[in-house]
């Protein structure tokens, strides 16, 4: 079982310890809140793993279905409808060779991108899952049409019916599309949002068609849940605490680092929990992400020297899941003679000391949050406590963590131009 680790010590030197205790205790708080409170507005259903994670047999079934005579496995969602599968999928899915290849598809209006993954689905074995709590989302809703007609013209309606799931609300008008052409139907609970459905059946399917252990990732999400609330928060409230007072004294963006770029997709769903969460009333910490050491060879120049408004968030992770050791050559004369014997988990562990020890002696905040490796148990955990700790940074805030109203504006706009009716 893997265990996180986080570690505030050097963004602490930037805050009082008296205001800290009292930010800490308001955390915990509203972390006690957000488990025990009732429930009204219906937007705490992913608290509980055991609650969220519905339908489990029928999603087994159908990911091993999948997996097994899949070719090409098609994500049809956006944003909260697929960037936590993906994030997981994207960092270990090498481990499992023998699942289909899988395209990310209801993400973009790019008719180049659309064309390729029609093209790369040509003449093989084509599975989707079309993902939307609203169904008028116009990204899945658009590529599920391009998909569904290309594939209709290969597939009888009884194979039509084994090889399309359907991922939405009970009563919304993809369940009755999954019940007029005989389609899966996963339910997308009414109490969870896209931002939070990670342990829901929308994280769920994609890991399991993608040959993933679905069991492992659910009891990292339940064995993190229990910790923090044997914590009164634990790592989550503390991680809020310290956000929420460098936010107050004018450090409004946050970095998320990492020197594993099996990280990267597991950045962009990051980017999206605290964005919309926090990201309102003119308020909020802008969230932003790099990956290093590649990228200290770009921003890394603003990080050590630009203004000194920014937090940093280190992702690292203890195992690197592979060694490649430098072997001595002393007759070629490149001068890297002192690397003789290195593993490059030395080097890519001296490096990531030494940005994070740079980064807070030029006054950046830093903070880490250390994995013991990635896997299915770890990132169970990850989500387990990004989400409670976003919920809770943003109560901290003065926000609802739950709403995202500022993401309609450009689609009514959107939709007027197009002629949507009742616009």
């Amino acid at each position: 079982m893997s265990r996180l680790v986080l570690d505030t010590a050097s963004a602490q030197t930037f805050l009082e310890p008296d205001a800290l205790r009292r930010e800490q205790g308001r955390a915990q708080a509203f972390y006690r809140d957000l488990v025990e409170a009732p429930d009204p507005a219906g937007v705490k259903g992913w608290v509980s793993c055991q609650e969220s994670a519905v339908q489990l047999d029928l999603i087994r079934r159908k990911g091993a279905e999948i997996c097994e005579k899949a070719d090409v496995f098609v994500l049809v969602g956006v944003g909260g409808s697929n960037q936590a599968a993906r994030a997981v999928i994207e960092s270990i899915r090498s481990a499992h060779k023998d699942a289909p290849e899988i395209l990310y598809a209801g993400n973009t209006f790019s008719p180049y991108e659309i064309g390729r993954i029609l093209d790369a689905t040509a003449g093989r074995s084509v599975y989707i899952n079309v993902i939307a709590k609203n169904f008028e989302t116009l990204e899945p809703g658009s590529h599920f049409r391009v998909l569904r007609q290309r594939m209709q013209e290969r597939y009888s309606r009884e194979e039509m019916a084994r090889r399309v799931v359907l991922t939405g609300t009970y009563g919304s008008r993809l369940e009755e599309i999954a019940q007029e052409n005989g389609y899966t139907f996963l339910s997308f609970p009414e109490r969870i949002g896209g931002r939070y459905s990670a342990f829901s059946p929308v994280g769920l399917l994609p890991l399991a068609a993608m040959g993933l252990d679905i069991d492992a990732y659910l009891e990292g999400g339940r064995q993190m849940q229990e910790r923090l609330r044997a914590e009164d928060g634990g790592i989550a409230a503390e991680y809020a605490a310290v956000r929420s007072l460098l936010y107050q004294k004018g450090f409004d963006i946050e970095m998320l680092a990492s020197f594993e770029p099996r990280l990267s997709w597991f950045s962009r769903w990051w980017w999206q929990l605290f964005g919309e969460s926090e990201g309102k009333q003119k308020k909020g910490i802008f969230p932003a992400s790099a990956i290093y050491s590649e990228d200290l060879h770009s921003i890394g120049q603003y990080m050590q020297d630009g203004r000194r408004n920014l937090i940093e968030t280190f992702l690292s992770v203890e195992d690197p899941g592979a060694s490649v050791r430098i072997a001595p050559d002393p007759a070629f004369g490149d001068r890297f003679d002192y690397l003789d014997g290195m593993d490059f988990a030395e080097i890519n562990r001296a490096a990531e000391d030494a940005t994070i020890r740079a980064h807070t002696q030029g006054g950046v905040p830093c903070i880490r949050l250390t994995a013991d490796r990635l896997d299915e148990d770890a990132f169970g955990q990850l989500y387990g406590f990004f989400m409670a700790a976003c919920a809770v940074s943003g109560r901290l805030l003065g926000v609802d963590p739950f709403d995202q109203e500022g993401v309609e504006a450009y689609k009514r706009l959107m939709f007027h131009t197009l002629g949507k009716p009742n616009v």
